[in-house]
């Protein structure tokens, strides 16, 4: 059947993927007049079954690229208020980076000081303060210094994109779920509808928004998304009696990160080969089977960076699969030579909501509050040899901070 609503309708957009990207990009969206918004989820309602699932929630704001750190302000800002069922969607907890080396106290030193002039606060802290402000993560023995981001937080990616699906259906967007998209029609240079099972819904604009299956779903309409999906460790302690929130940790110079979730602890690590997915092995989840050993070895190690009395053994292992570009910036904008069709792919949950609301702006008035949108082009990398773009993008897996290759 037709589906389509022509009651004071100057604009139809279908977001294809309703995780944090999409959600976001849809609630923007219908805060317009005259736009209607349609979101396709090939899931069920509530599964999250993409990387948002999966994602384990830290929102760190300062990033070396500023396009990346106006982008996570903008997505923490938007995130505050963000509530559903009672639950908050986002805790600012702040965010610790810990030096275990002369080497890495530089480092964090150094970033410390670009972050202020970016106007991220931050504050240095001796070994002993950071491990009294997470005890259970740092271990004082192991780290020479820290630096603090107060505005630093966490996210609960369930209560984030419920709360944003309210907004976007209080103001008019329709959500389908298990409605796999297998066409988009695209006439004469332009599109003209989505086809998901028997329906087929009009659009004068197309956005993508489907993370790692992004690719596929952009091929249905002849054009090329440079994203390579990649396996990624996380692993849970045993649940523990509930304490209060505290800030999360990483330690950039052994490429690991933590958490305590409130209920039990939580770890992932980068310091390990890196594991390219196959598109025809992704499935309909964004999880794979646990490699032991790639992955065993490596959470061994990150776990070493614990105080001993919080050493654990997995009781949860989680591979989930991300997407990532050839300079680990997301892709944002218009998409080649189709025009309507609009790509938010490769995005972080920290970054989702700055990304969808810079977008939003730019399908609806052609132009954005974000000034370094081209440097999001999903275009920047046309005409480049995907297996080149593909090697690019794993070489840069193991440096979780870098933005260039």
């Amino acid at each position: 059947m037709i589906v389509t609503n022509t009651n004071h309708i100057t604009r139809r957009i279908v977001v294809i993927g309703a995780g944090i990207a999409g959600t976001a990009t849809a609630a923007y969206l219908s805060e317009y007049d005259g736009v209607e918004v349609v979101v396709l989820d090939r899931g069920p309602c509530g599964s999250l079954l993409g990387s948002t699932g999966l994602a384990p929630g830290f929102v760190g704001l300062f990033n070396e690229a500023p396009v990346l750190t106006k982008l996570a302000r903008t997505s923490a800002h938007g995130y505050t208020d963000l509530c559903h069922r009672g639950q908050n969607g986002f805790d600012q907890v702040g965010g610790l980076e810990i030096a275990t080396t002369p080497e890495g106290q530089r480092e964090i030193e150094r970033r410390s000081e670009l972050a202020r002039g970016q106007g991220v606060p931050s504050q240095l802290l001796e070994a002993r303060q950071a491990s009294s402000a997470v005890p259970v993560l740092v271990d004082r023995s192991r780290s020479l210094g820290a630096v603090h981001y107060p505005d630093d937080g966490v996210v609960h990616s369930d209560v984030i994109v419920e709360a944003l699906a309210d907004r976007a259906a209080a103001a008019g967007a329709r959500f389908r779920f298990d409605s796999a998209v297998h066409a988009i029609d695209v006439q004469r240079g332009r599109v003209r509808a989505v086809r998901a099972g028997t329906d087929v819904y009009r659009a004068d604009d197309v956005v993508i928004a489907c993370g790692i299956w992004g690719p596929a779903v952009a091929a249905l309409a002849g054009q090329r998304l440079p994203l390579t999906p990649v396996a990624h460790p996380y692993v849970y302690g045993k649940p523990h009696s509930p304490v209060g929130l505290s800030p999360f940790v990483r330690w950039p110079e052994h490429h690991v990160y933590a958490r305590d979730h409130g209920d039990r602890l939580g770890l992932g690590t980068y310091d390990h080969v890196p594991v390219p997915i196959t598109p025809n092995a992704l499935g309909t989840k964004a999880e794979q089977p646990w490699p032991d050993e790639v992955f065993d070895p490596a959470v061994a190690k990150a776990s070493m960076l614990l105080p001993a009395a919080t050493h654990f053994t997995p009781h949860q292992r989680l591979n989930g699969v991300f997407a990532m570009s050839p300079d680990n910036l997301p892709l944002v904008g218009p998409m080649g030579d189709v025009d309507g069709l609009w790509a938010a792919q490769a995005l972080w949950v920290t970054h989702a909501g700055g990304a969808a609301h810079a977008l939003a702006q730019l399908i609806t008035h052609g132009k954005t509050d974000l000034s370094e949108i081209d440097q999001l082009s999903p275009g920047r990398f046309a005409d480049q040899l995907p297996d080149e773009l593909a090697r690019r993008a794993l070489r840069l897996y193991n440096d979780i901070y870098a933005t260039a290759d």
